[in-house]
């Protein structure tokens, strides 16, 4: 198989200088808390970025993404955001915003490659940003600390490029220690550190994520739409309570429809407060190793996206139904790690045995072959080469 190495030299004749590499964000709870700035629980992902960079003498930028086999290109001359240069936007941004602050940059050769290119939009331009910014500070030795890192992604997917960008993700990707979570308090911008103590071999438990493999388009469309649909019923709630913290807001008082909301409003406001405070209480739980627990959350958050959100299509259904059928099986929900259809399962190791062969079962029903793996948070971004 080749390495990102391989392609570069593949593309552009000349062995790469330097390479980062990137990990995706998986949020294990807490994936629509922005919208009330309230608590999401939050690791590095299995899928990873990387990105390969070389000096050219003149002053062009040439961009391959190995793995779409994609080529863009531009001048430093003239930096601007082409609706046509799609992924290759996420890197000039970056570079529109180092040259906006007069640091001084060569011509230089692009390789990406890597599984999260196949993630959301957010999840790809988030990763995207982040490495360029590593590597364009690591490669022209600038100096700057990851606030700053952090900050220059944030302000090149938002400004240049009008997409969407969580401050936690950065912060995910580049700071989230080996093995732990981070608990985001998004009012505050604060996080906590947190054990995650169902990837340890000597656990009982173990932490799985299965990959559905269904299209990456299949919940995409679906995904826009409800968060579109999540800021509009929080923007509705906000004007019925104009003081006080959002995500305060008494559950009760939706249970009891003592406000007056939209019916699929009052749904999602109440799914998005609950799962936030689902978030907040995971720390305890983590902390004292309670597997069960955090299995029972698992079920009430998925619950919550089937029944509130009406986020779920037939495949996933299926896969939790079968293993909410096993014995060794005590959670089970779809995350957030910029693919569609992934789910992590909380089960014991012989579980996990009776569980693969019915995936079995699942590829003749719909004609995809599920992947699985072992759930633990990687290191967060980092440079590779040299």
């Amino acid at each position: 198989m080749e390495t990102i190495s391989d392609q570069h030299v593949n593309e552009f004749g000349q062995k790469p200088q330097m390479i980062v590499e990137v990990p995706g964000v998986c949020t294990l709870i807490g994936s629509f808390a922005e919208f009330c700035n309230g608590w999401s629980l939050v690791g590095t992902s299995l899928s990873t970025i990387s990105i390969a960079i070389s000096k050219r003498e003149d002053l062009m930028v040439r961009m391959f993404n190995a793995t779409m086999n994609d080529r863009k290109r531009f001048s430093l001359a003239s930096v601007k955001f082409r609706k046509e240069d799609r992924w290759g936007n996420y890197i000039k941004g970056v570079i529109a915003t180092f040259q906006g602050e007069e640091h001084l940059l060569s011509g230089m050769n692009i390789t990406i490659a890597g599984s999260l290119l196949h993630g959301d939009t957010m999840s790809t331009s988030t990763a995207l940003a982040l490495g360029t910014s590593l590597l364009l500070n690591s490669f022209y030795k600038f100096g700057l600390d990851d606030s700053t890192l952090i900050r220059i992604a944030y302000q090149s997917n938002v400004s240049f490029n009008e997409e969407a960008c969580r401050i936690s993700d950065l912060v995910t990707m580049l700071c989230c220690p080996k093995g732990k979570l981070l608990l985001f308090d998004l009012s505050a911008v604060q996080f906590q550190v947190l054990p995650f103590p169902f990837g340890d071999p000597e656990s009982e438990w173990e932490a799985v994520v299965l990959d559905s493999k269904i299209s990456p388009l299949a919940m995409r469309e679906e995904l826009i739409l409800k968060r579109q649909a999540t800021k509009d019923a929080f923007v509705a709630l906000k004007k019925l309570k104009p003081n006080g913290a959002i995500r305060e807001f008494p559950e009760s008082d939706l249970h009891a429809r003592a406000v007056t909301l939209p019916e699929s409003m009052r749904h999602i406001c109440t799914y998005v407060l609950m799962e936030s405070h689902q978030a907040k209480a995971s720390a305890v739980l983590l902390q004292n190793a309670d597997a069960a627990g955090f299995g029972k959350m698992m079920v009430k958050i998925q619950n919550g996206l089937r029944d509130l959100m009406e986020m779920t299509c037939p495949e996933v259904d299926w896969l939790i139904k079968r293993a909410s059928e096993l014995n060794g099986c005590i959670g089970a929900v779809q995350v957030s790690n910029g693919l569609a259809g992934n789910i992590l399962l909380l089960l014991s190791k012989e579980a996990m045995a009776q569980y693969s062969k019915r995936l079995e079962d699942y590829e003749h029903i719909f004609g995809f072959h599920p992947k699985w793996r072992v759930y633990a948070s990687g290191v967060g971004a980092k440079v590779v080469f040299p």
